[in-house]
């Protein structure tokens, strides 16, 4: 059995708290949200501390925490799509949203499009049961103004035709029905 006195105990915690602060300032901290009560949205950063210009690595996971499965585009991205939108926005100390990252062209014409066939297939599909997450790195280029910036994703749902939207009822097909934001993360570029 180990004796501690007095002093050599609050010598050994401070050590440990030291130890757990900067631990957690280390890591990058994660920001969530849950919507519909059905779905969480997290997003992590490879880091909280940035240079200018430097590339950041997101890494984005979506959680079915509903009873039934879960299905998701593997094409949704960054830019408002048929497919859905999955996210990062960059905001300024106002709260201003920088609009810092540009789109890419997505597919337009999926109204005509079987649905049910598009989400049923591995390759184009996400399927996901209670409890399963799945994963998305992206990388970003960050600014080259030094400051504090905060970090926000954005899971929306997809602009499906009331013809397809039937057809994933008829099917027991559960896809995004509302749009996630998650909290934000801090980072700083100096």
């Amino acid at each position: 059995m180990t004796h501690y006195t007095n002093g050599k105990l609050r010598a050994e915690f401070w050590i440990f708290s030291v130890l757990l602060i900067l631990a957690q300032a280390l890591r990058a901290a994660p920001a969530d949200s849950k919507c519909d009560g059905e779905i969480t949205v997290q997003i992590l950063t490879d880091r909280t501390i940035y240079a200018p210009g430097a590339m950041m690595h997101v890494r984005f996971l979506i959680t079915n925490t509903g009873e039934s499965p879960l299905y998701l585009f593997r094409r949704i991205g960054q830019c408002s799509s048929p497919y859905g939108r999955l996210s990062v926005s960059l905001h300024d100390m106002q709260n201003r949203d920088l609009k810092y990252w540009l789109c890419a062209a997505d597919d337009f014409l999926i109204g005509t499009r079987d649905i049910v066939k598009i989400l049923a297939n591995t390759e184009s599909g996400i399927f996901l049961q209670r409890g399963e997450i799945y994963g998305r790195d992206e990388d970003y280029d960050l600014p080259k103004q030094k400051g504090t910036y905060w970090l926000k994703a954005e899971l929306a749902p997809s602009s499906l035709t009331e013809d397809q939207n039937q057809a994933l009822v008829a099917h027991h097909i559960r896809t995004i029905r509302g749009t996630c934001t998650t909290s934000a993360v801090r980072i700083v570029i100096k």
